[in-house]
């Protein structure tokens, strides 16, 4: 039980991560836009 209560707490960390992840490669890519036009 305690061993499945640390595997939910990485996989919600890492989906927090990975959001994060997305957002700041979204703000990368729209800054490039501009850049670019």
């Amino acid at each position: 039980m305690i061993f499945l209560n640390l595997v939910l707490a990485g996989l919600r960390l890492g989906l927090k991560n990975r959001q994060a992840g997305e957002k700041w490669i979204f703000d990368d890519y729209s800054y490039l836009c501009k850049g670019l036009y």
